[in-house]
């Protein structure tokens, strides 16, 4: 019997969900949500897979296959000229701060500063 599937758990909801190149191809890739905060925690905010893994609350062999799944995406979009979809995947939103105040897209952090802004 197959083990039951974690949610993963990212940060907050992507403001923008599809992105189009400029000479677009009839191609559209789809990125999880899920892979696009793995994205996020390692290429974007600097974490280690294992830190970020803790984030999202999964093991670190599971974090690294969803990055390099979202790796190998994110290249073919760009590389041949396809239109990228945000949307999906098994994750659930973070209800409470990040630890320490570390991640730049948590909501508690933005409401404490009063912007609202994503950065």
């Amino acid at each position: 019997m197959a083990r039951n599937m974690k949610c993963r758990r990212v940060c907050a909801e992507p403001a923008n969900r599809i992105f189009t190149p400029q000479q677009s191809t009839a191609q559209t890739v789809c990125i999880n949500v899920d892979e696009l905060e793995a994205l996020r925690l390692c290429d974007l905010e600097g974490l280690e897979q294992d830190a970020a893994a803790s984030r999202m609350n999964i093991s670190r062999g599971t974090f690294q296959r969803i990055l390099y799944a979202a790796r190998r995406k994110s290249a073919e979009a760009l590389c041949m000229g396809a239109c990228i979809r945000i949307g999906g995947g098994n994750y659930e939103v973070c209800t409470f701060a990040c630890p320490q105040g570390l991640c730049k897209r948590c909501r508690q952090n933005q409401s404490e500063s009063g912007d609202g802004n994503h950065e």
